[in-house]
């Protein structure tokens, strides 16, 4: 099926003047397996990669693709919907980072490709698990780290206020006193802009980075209030949840920025909350996942178990990067393609 991939190229669609940074990603990785990428606009962003979008000036290429991935970022639209699109295409892929991923159902497309998911909020319809990953630029930014060098004893905390992270907000309240007992937490701001190369200093010289967020989704046919609305009670019935609450758009920028650099990633526990990755992290051999209900465990663990920090740093670079560059990303994409192939 790579061949026909090869042969057709791949068609990107988005839905605004942009791509988002996983369909950046993605395309790049396709361009580097020698598979052709068209698109309905020209985008670039040398930030993420030197790859560029280029408008297909073929009004047919669409129809003439082995398949079309739709970028969806204008996802506020959807809150709380059962949503039905027409397919452009006999095998079209919805593609969605956003933040909104895991709060509506698609139909009509072959798959959707969703960050966020999380096995105990089983929204419906055929959704398989993508994630942030890492894109060439910081792959590149990030090779002459080096592995035995001293990294300065301190965690790293640079969230910026929000309107929409309620887990940072819980555990400023609940982590953050408990932390700076124990180690030094550099709370400073960065240059405005992402990927600035302060920014991959302090990363690259620091032990540790806070990389956790988040959301709280509730099971809210118990509220009487809420299920009079028509349009919401058809959402909830759409979704199979398992624990209540859940952690919804949970992955996180810093989570990838900092494992790339080597620097350890402090997140909540994958397999405890329910977070779900096509290739899954192992809690203390490539990341710190913590456990709400015993924070003090957690940390008590990591001053027993000090040494080993950078260590479980490294490897998680290392890891990120054989399952979440761009080529690799694109080898599963290949993959996902094959399974509706078939």
């Amino acid at each position: 099926m790579i061949k026909e991939l090869q042969d057709k190229g791949v068609y990107f669609l988005a839905d605004s003047p942009s791509f988002s940074y996983v369909a950046t990603c993605l395309a790049d990785g396709l361009n580097q397996l020698g598979i052709p990428v068209f698109a309905n606009c020209n985008y670039t962003e040398p930030l993420v990669t030197d790859f560029c979008f280029v408008q297909s000036a073929d009004p047919q290429q669409r129809n003439q693709a082995a398949c079309v991935v739709v970028d969806l970022q204008d996802t506020r639209q959807y809150l709380h919907q059962i949503v039905r699109f027409e397919p452009p295409h006999p095998c079209t892929f919805l593609l969605c980072m956003q933040d909104e991923a895991g709060t509506f159902c698609a139909d009509g497309m072959t798959a959707m490709l969703a960050a966020h998911e999380n096995r105990f909020w089983r929204l419906q319809g055929v959704r398989i698990p993508i994630g942030f990953g890492l894109s060439s630029a910081m792959i590149r930014k990030t090779s002459g780290f080096d592995a035995n060098k001293p990294r300065t004893d301190r965690i790293l905390y640079n969230f910026r206020p929000s309107l929409n992270q309620h887990l940072r907000a819980a555990l400023d309240l609940s982590l953050l006193p408990r932390l700076e007992k124990l180690l030094a937490v550099h709370r400073e701001q960065t240059a405005p802009g992402r990927w600035n190369d302060e920014y991959y200093r302090l990363l690259g010289s620091s032990l540790g980075c806070l990389a956790y967020g988040g959301t709280f989704g509730q099971d809210f046919s118990q509220n009487d209030y809420l299920m009079q609305n028509e349009r919401f009670r058809t959402f909830m019935g759409c979704i199979d949840i398992q624990r209540d609450p859940v952690v919804l758009r949970w992955d996180s920028w810093r989570f990838w920025e900092a494992l790339v650099s080597g620097c350890l990633a402090i997140q909540l526990d994958f397999n405890l909350y329910g977070f779900e990755l096509p290739v899954m992290p192992v809690n203390w051999q490539h990341y710190v996942g913590l456990n709400l209900a015993d924070l003090d465990l957690d940390l008590e663990r990591m001053i027993d178990e000090r040494v080993r920090l950078h260590e479980i740093a490294w490897n998680g670079r290392q890891w990120a990067i054989e399952h979440y560059s761009p080529v690799a990303v694109a080898r599963r994409f290949v993959a996902v393609f094959e399974g509706f192939s078939r």
